[in-house]
């Protein structure tokens, strides 16, 4: 396979793992509809050109460690099924990256929207 070739078919694998995502993390749907949400505030506020260009970044954000987390959780699991207290707190620490960035995305949103609500 050619290089041009070998690139198209990274983005297909990593399609596949997006749908991989959304197919064994529930979260990701309440992540989808966050996004449908804050694009739609986005409009209705009518937002700065930077201030779009930062929550559609956050969001880009939120949805990769998500995915990474995934990602572990599923590598864990292969690793042992069996109650191991190292893949319990691996699994801890990466669900509590996402929930860093998530509580980071919602600070930066109240940042952005408010001055326009009030």
């Amino acid at each position: 396979m050619n290089t041009i070739g070998k690139h198209l078919a990274s983005y297909k694998h990593g399609i596949r793992g997006i749908g991989l995502a959304f197919h064994y993390e529930t979260i990701m749907r309440f992540h989808l509809a966050a996004t449908a949400g804050v694009i739609l505030v986005n409009f209705l506020l009518q937002i700065s050109r930077t201030e779009w260009l930062i929550t559609l970044m956050l969001i880009g954000l939120v949805w990769m460690a998500e995915v990474f987390n995934t990602a572990i959780e599923k590598l864990a699991d292969r690793v042992t099924q069996d109650q191991d207290l190292l893949i319990a707190h691996v699994k801890d620490m990466a669900s509590g990256a996402v929930s860093i960035l998530c509580l980071f995305a919602v600070l930066c949103a109240l940042i952005i929207y408010l001055p326009y609500l009030f």
